[in-house]
Formats: structure tokens, C-alpha cells, sequence
């Protein structure tokens, strides 16, 4: 089921009357619109605007955010009708009119109903005897009333409340699917999205661990040059003062 104005409206005006239809043409279709935008343009004072506006919210058909004027201080509220929650009332209330429709039926064929031949009013059997089959009103003799067209009429009404509530649960069944389709949706690209973080978070890691790994390995083979070197010069220094020494001695014996 589409959800046109029609159908919002009619929802709206069994809470707020006909003053109220307005307002929710004005945020009909729109986001986040201010409390006092909404007051100029249906041109109501701002206090029935929002006593309006707190009615839908406590029926959960309107949803508000709230930012803080810079400059006078206060809060501005910024008001969203809710499709899906005005859905859900607009099926609601269907099916309760559908269980009116039935119960209504069943009493029209189960009672037998007398009305005055003036429509002063109708009623059932109990009454008609409780008032001895005369109308209470102008004292006329009340006749059984011929039903037939009445529950022809709610029979129509139940076959019509039914198709539209059929087709309102084959739609709200796809919303629910595509919704839960939605979700998993974006638990799949959540879980994609971690796991290529955790990959490239791997990938520096990997990365850092090289640059590491090469930094100690220049640093051990550096340390390694420089032991070497070390070596090879204590070990000239060694051969340079034992050749002194014997260069030394061989002095001596000379003398």
C-alpha cells in the first residue's frame, strides 16, 4: 500500500480535527522543518502549533531534533513525520474497523430489528418488547425492519477492508524483507570492512616488522664491521709491537 496524503490525512484528522490538516500538508514530504517556519505557514500561534506537534509525537507519528540558538540562547525543535509509523496506525486502524464491520454484520443477522415508520430510531427485539413494539419517541406502532440492503452494504464494506488489508501486509511483508535484506547488508560490508582493516593494519604491521627486521640487520652486520675492524687493528697493533721487540733486541746484540 502507498501511503498518499489521503490516507496520512485521514490518520492525522481523527488526532488533531480539521484544524491540524496544515500542518501535516506542510510537513508532509519534508525533513527536519522548525517549529516556527511551521507556525508562519499555516499561520497559527506557535503555542497551538506545538500542542499539535506534541500530540502527533505522543502517537509516534512525528519525530523531533533540537539545535540551540547561537544567538538568543534557546532551543529550536525541528520536526519529521514518521511514514512508516503512520503506516503502521493507518493498518491499525483498518483492522479494527474490519472487526467493527464483522461485528456489526453478525448482530444484523443473528437480531431481528423494529424500526418506527417515522425513523423516530430503531431497535432490536429486547427492546421492542421492553416498549411493547411502540416507538418510546411518538407512540407509533415500530415494524420489523427488511436488513437485507444493511448487511449487503457490510458485506461490501468487510470485502473492500480486507483487500486493502491484504495488500497493506503483502507490502509491509516486502518492507520487512527489504529491511532485513538492508540490514544484512550492512553487516556483510561491516565485516568486509573490518576484516580489510585488520588486513591492512596486518600489511603495516608486515611492513613495519621489514623495515625493522632490515634496520636490525644493518645495524648487527654494522655492529659486526666494526668488531672486525676492531680486531684486524689490535691484531696490527700486536704484530707492530712484537716487531718493535725484536727490532729492539736485535739492537742489543749488535752492540
Amino acid at each position: 500500500m502507498r501511503l498518499t496524503q489521503k490516507k496520512i490525512e485521514e490518520i492525522m484528522l481523527s488526532i488533531l480535527g480539521e484544524e491540524g490538516l496544515p500542518l501535516v500538508k506542510e510537513l508532509s514530504g519534508k525533513e527536519n522543518i522548525s517549529e516556527f517556519d511551521l507556525a508562519d505557514k499555516v499561520k497559527k500561534d506557535i503555542k497551538i502549533v506545538r500542542k499539535m506537534l506534541y500530540l502527533l509525537y505522543n502517537h509516534n507519528l512525528v519525530s523531533f531534533t533540537r539545535k540551540k540558538d547561537k544567538q538568543k540562547g534557546w532551543y529550536i525543535y525541528y520536526w519529521t513525520l514518521l511514514p512508516e509509523s503512520i503506516r503502521f496506525s493507518y493498518l491499525k486502524r483498518k483492522k479494527e474497523l474490519l472487526q467493527r464491520l464483522e461485528q456489526r454484520l453478525e448482530e444484523e443477522s443473528k437480531e431481528l430489528f423494529f424500526v418506527c415508520p417515522n425513523n423516530c430510531l430503531r431497535l432490536n427485539f429486547d427492546q421492542s418488547m421492553d416498549f411493547e413494539f411502540h416507538c418510546p419517541e411518538c407512540g407509533d406502532l415500530i415494524s420489523q425492519d427488511d436488513n437485507d440492503e444493511k448487511k449487503s452494504s457490510l458485506r461490501k464494506k468487510i470485502d473492500e477492508t480486507k483487500k486493502e488489508l491484504e495488500s497493506m501486509m503483502v507490502v509491509h511483508k516486502e518492507r520487512k524483507k527489504e529491511t532485513k535484506e538492508n540490514k544484512k547488508e550492512v553487516k556483510v560490508k561491516k565485516r568486509k570492512a573490518a576484516v580489510k582493516n585488520i588486513k591492512v593494519k596486518a600489511g603495516k604491521k608486515s611492513i613495519k616488522n621489514k623495515v625493522s627486521g632490515n634496520s636490525s640487520k644493518k645495524k648487527r652486520e654494522k655492529k659486526t664491521a666494526v668488531k672486525s675492524k676492531k680486531s684486524v687493528s689490535k691484531k696490527l697493533k700486536v704484530k707492530k709491537e712484537a716487531k718493535r721487540k725484536e727490532n729492539k733486541k736485535t739492537s742489543k746484540k749488535k752492540k
